[in-house]
């Protein structure tokens, strides 16, 4: 132990730490030496594609793409279906959608209600669901395509029932516990996405109550 280390130097022990993935973050002044991997979705061709298009004919527009496929892995029972979901800017869900239609990328769909949920997007072929993008989500790049973070697909799972709720109860119980074990999780991260879409409480309520994570990093 060194109790006389400078802040600024201790700062940068943490951080090299970090960068040679000796340590990794789990939420704010946390860690752990047990290194978990970053997890990283895969992107297929479809998702490829439509991504170069929209990014192509939109190019300022921020955007993510991902599909329900990626959560499998995490899964007891898995849907014979999945959806693709793509998160944008509210002001250019119309444009997008008229775009996507132009160009008959599959069924597309804008923030489906309930009944169009369970009527037409599970029936459907290649769905694509068109979603208002939260501000400052986590999100990150993979092979040049902005997807999703483990942290944002759970606090989404999570929030968005109605829309996947192939995904709920103990099913979603699986997918939180399979991902802190296997990946690692920012929660400070994660509660700060929950936060802004105002269910960061109740999220670490269910937390608590129903998954493997310790209480000391709900508490934090």
């Amino acid at each position: 132990m060194k109790p006389d280390l400078k802040e600024t130097t201790f700062r940068w022990v943490i951080f090299n730490l970090k960068e040679q993935q000796i340590i990794t973050s789990v939420s704010r002044g946390l860690f752990t030496l047990a290194f978990k991997p970053v997890f990283q979705p895969g992107i297929d061709k479809s998702e490829q594609k439509i991504y170069t298009k929209i990014e192509k004919q939109f190019p300022t527009l921020k955007f993510c793409i991902w599909t329900t496929q990626i959560v499998s892995e995490f899964m007891l029972h898995i849907p014979a279906k999945a959806v693709t979901i793509m998160q944008m800017e509210k002001e250019a869900l119309e444009p997008v959608y008229d775009f996507l239609k132009e160009q008959k990328s599959g069924d597309i769909f804008i923030q489906p209600e309930e009944k169009e949920i369970e009527r037409y997007i599970y029936e459907s072929k290649n769905p694509i669901v068109l979603l208002p993008l939260v501000s400052k989500s986590p999100v990150q790049k993979v092979n040049k395509v902005t997807t999703t973070t483990l942290e944002k697909l759970i606090v989404d799972l999570y929030s968005d029932k109605k829309l996947f709720t192939t995904f709920q109860g103990s099913e979603l119980v699986h997918i939180v516990n399979n991902s802190y074990n296997r990946y690692a999780i920012d929660f400070t991260k994660l509660f700060h996405y929950a936060k802004r879409r105002r269910k960061d409480l109740e999220l670490k309520q269910f937390f608590n109550d129903n998954t493997d994570i310790p209480k000391n990093i709900l508490n934090d």
